[in-house]
């Protein structure tokens, strides 16, 4: 059964969302909740419908699902910024843009439905935003992140910025720049100081790199985390928030498309390095799980794509809600 649900955030704007109803449980059969965030500034249904099939699937299995809008966005009350670009709206909803209003959703949702447990899952912009509310709200007792973006996009990126994130465009940019050899305009260009070089370097470094497998070492994340962030405009709550769920021994699921470019970005700067100082945590591999599903693009367009997501999204809440993984929540 599916339940439109309207509640206050705490600036007194009406939020509107949708909760999805399970069957009558059993007689002390605990309530889990998923709290299903929309994916940055798309509504509550999200692209493809996803959302919504995500929903109804883990609803059939027994969780209550709400699916909400945040503050302007979709059918809720609010403004997103004003003469802002869409960038920059990205930008603040990676810095916490929706976390209070996730929080507020939280409070209605658990209240209402008297639920014992919460989990968040998200989409992209979703994700950073549940990862962001769970250093907040010490309530959360899962995450489940799809394509989770570890770089911060603003609308002030230069055309060296992107390049250095990586990926193909690399050997897109490289190969753009092999045809220009034969142009002798582009040779003009690159005599009189016209060229970008800073990009031009970067390209040329990192397909150097690529080629002789150094999987960008120097890229790798050092000791001085904060200036890292700064140089590669990496997103520092990303590493911030993760730490402190980790360290609570909470479980946590990342879900990453195998054709997305920031599937590389996450490999390079988190999963390949930042990563590794977490395995010595003895519970590490039980905690944290990362799935590939492979060859789908970030929006998940094939039905294959979104089959496989929505079953492994599944198949984990089934694993770390299993009694024996399960701490009572109210102790």
């Amino acid at each position: 059964m599916e339940e439109p649900v309207v509640f206050n955030n705490r600036n007194g704007e009406k939020l509107f969302g949708i909760v999805h109803v399970p069957e009558p449980s059993h007689p002390g059969e605990k309530r889990i909740g998923v709290n299903l965030l929309n994916p940055g500034i798309k509504y509550r249904v999200a692209p493809n419908r996803l959302n919504v099939k995500l929903a109804k699937k883990l609803c059939q299995k027994g969780y209550y699902v709400l699916r909400f809008d945040p503050s302007g966005i979709g059918d809720s009350e609010g403004e997103l910024p004003e003469n802002v670009l869409i960038p920059d709206i990205w930008e603040r909803i990676q810095t916490g843009l929706f976390v209070q209003d996730t929080i507020d959703a939280n409070d209605f949702f658990i209240n209402h439905y008297r639920l014992d447990k919460l989990i968040l899952v998200g989409n992209c912009g979703g994700a950073i935003t549940s990862l962001l509310t769970s250093s907040k709200d010490s309530r959360i007792e899962g995450l489940c992140l799809i394509d989770i973006p570890v770089n911060l996009r603003t609308s002030n990126m230069s055309f060296a910025d992107k390049v250095a994130e990586g990926g193909e465009k690399v050997d897109h940019f490289f190969s753009a720049y092999m045809v220009k050899l034969l142009n002798p305009t582009s040779w003009y260009r690159f005599f009189t100081f016209k060229t970008n070089y800073k990009a031009l370097w970067k390209i040329l470094s990192m397909k150097f790199r690529k080629h002789i497998n150094l999987s960008y070492g120097d890229n790798r994340l050092p000791k001085n985390l904060e200036s890292l962030c700064h140089e590669r405009k990496l997103n520092r709550l990303f590493f911030e928030s993760f730490g402190k769920f980790v360290s609570r021994n909470k479980h946590i699921l990342f879900v990453l498309a195998g054709n997305d470019l920031g599937t590389e970005i996450f490999q390079h700067y988190f999963q390949n390095d930042y990563l590794k100082r977490w395995k010595q945590n003895e519970r590490f591999d039980e905690l944290v799980e990362i799935f590939m599903v492979e060859n789908a693009n970030h929006i998940y367009t094939l039905s294959e794509w979104q089959e496989s997501l929505i079953n492994k999204v599944s198949s984990w809440m089934t694993k770390v809600n299993q009694p024996e993984w399960t701490e009572i929540w109210h102790g």
